[in-house]
């Protein structure tokens, strides 16, 4: 009975085999003492794999149409953060403004200081990243953006800082690349913070007892805990980068990898399009903003 159960065995890959590759219908295969529920399965398995190949061209289409899509609503959703960040810079605060006595013109505050600060410091997942120096930067934050960088997913968020005493750039950007066969996230780069002379709030200096042993004239330095870490993500590989060694994969912890790419996807979902909310406090936590998101489906 097993030589049996394993010659049909054998004749059932012959069978799939040949018909795969000559494109040709099982049943045309002639076999002796081949039973027919065997030559069923075969063509169930052809039938099958036919199909999936018309999901795929299918998802295909869908993945496109939604990504054009995404581009035009994206361009449209652009020119309203545009104009709402003129409002929270005071540029567009007489334009807006029905307020016609001079007197209390004079002393109209333009713009909204602090703004982006505080709409941060009520997400909990963006809070507990933010320390009492940090804010002293974050202070001099004008503005958050996001845009797609392809149609697999990836995204960049940009920070845009007014000049500050902390560092020398004007923008600092976050890019989330993501395999769309996975969906996985390849990698996270971030943008190099050039830091003024003693300003630094992502790494500390260790005091000289600690550095005895070293012929190194140069201070040691350890990571103290700070938001703009963010812009130095765990994921974080790039072949042009001379002066950081490539990080391996397998030595990031997959948690630490996650939470980073969750906060960034809770900066373009949640923190950008809901600011003014977050800000005035209708938006206190993450229970009510689901709450608010179903409401409005």
């Amino acid at each position: 009975m097993w030589t049996s159960w394993t010659n049909y065995h054998q004749k059932l890959g012959i069978v799939w085999n040949i018909s795969w590759k000559f494109r040709i219908a099982p049943v045309v295969l002639v076999l002796d003492n081949v039973p027919l529920w065997l030559y069923s399965i075969s063509k169930l398995r052809r039938t099958s794999q036919y199909l999936f190949e018309d999901f795929e061209k299918v998802q295909d289409e869908l993945f496109e149409e939604l990504s054009l899509l995404e581009d035009k609503y994206e361009k449209r959703f652009a020119r309203i953060y545009r104009q709402r960040s003129e409002v929270l810079l005071g540029i567009k605060e007489e334009e807006l403004s029905d307020e016609d006595d001079p007197e209390k013109a004079m002393n109209r505050v333009f713009g909204i200081p602090n703004f982006w600060l505080t709409v941060m410091k009520r997400k909990d997942i963006l809070a507990e990243l933010i320390t009492e120096d940090d804010e002293g930067a974050l202070q001099y934050l004008e503005d958050i953006k996001s845009c797609r960088l392809d149609d697999s997913g990836g995204f960049m968020l940009e920070f845009s800082f007014s000049c500050t005493p902390y560092f020398k750039n004007s923008k600092l950007e976050k890019k989330y690349k993501i395999d769309r066969d996975g969906p996985v996230l390849i990698k996270a780069r971030g943008t190099k913070i050039n830091w003024h002379p003693g300003k630094c709030l992502t790494r500390k200096v260790l005091p000289k007892m600690a550095r005895r042993r070293s012929n190194d004239d140069k201070p040691l330095t350890n990571t103290r805990k700070s938001f703009f870490n963010f812009f130095n993500p765990p994921l974080d590989h790039d072949d042009d980068d001379d002066e950081d060694e490539d990080v391996d994969e397998d030595d990031v912890p997959i948690e630490l990898i996650r939470k980073d790419y969750d906060i960034g996807c809770v900066i373009r979902d949640e923190i950008i399009p809901y600011a003014v909310s977050w800000f005035t406090g209708q938006f206190t936590d993450k229970e009510l903003f689901v709450k608010y998101i179903k409401m409005t489906k």
